[in-house]
């Protein structure tokens, strides 16, 4: 049976807001070594994630890099980036500094979520760097940017076997 995918989707809605609007914003959404985060935590911080973006000029459709390790700042980080409308763009953040500027260079990345290692590694004429950490969760809801099912959600980048990795392009619906 075909399901019914609506034109409007934003998965930030659909797999971190959706979870808090029907009640289960106090279950453990991720158990990371510090501490357990509720979904609420989650959405919190990416709430903050995407107040931080916006106010970096970030606009809907523009791609973000996030180079961060697994953990709670990349969950919202990434959740922050798709709420604000943007791209996100997964960049491993072990990379060699070269191989960090190509990435920014090739996505044209006006913002980054990155640790302190992975900030040094931008280019100076780089994208705004957002360090985790240093962005707050926010008091107020920020919801969601409208996108369209169809709208790129993700780049995720092949193992470059073949030369340079190639940006597979994820969309809304196809996550």
């Amino acid at each position: 049976m075909p399901v019914d995918i609506p034109l409007d989707l934003n998965i930030a809605a659909v797999f971190l807001d959706a979870r808090v609007a029907e009640g289960d914003g106090d279950r453990v959404a991720l158990r990371c070594i510090d501490r357990d985060w509720t979904y609420r935590d989650v959405q919190a911080l990416a709430d903050g994630y995407a107040r931080a973006l916006v106010a970096a000029g970030v606009r809907p459709e523009q791609r973000v890099i996030i180079s961060l390790a697994d953990g709670a700042d990349f969950a919202a980080g990434l959740f922050g980036i798709l709420k604000a409308g943007a791209v996100v763009v997964m960049v491993n953040p072990g990379l060699p500094q070269d191989d960090i500027a190509w990435f920014c260079e090739m996505s044209r990345a006006p913002a980054a979520i990155v640790d302190a290692q992975a900030a040094a590694k931008l280019p100076a004429e780089g994208p705004v760097a957002l360090v985790a950490g240093d962005v707050a969760p926010s008091e107020a809801p920020f919801g969601h940017v409208a996108t369209h099912r169809d709208d790129a959600a993700m780049w995720i980048f092949s193992g470059g076997t073949t030369g340079r990795p190639k940006a597979v392009v994820q969309t809304h619906r196809a996550v």
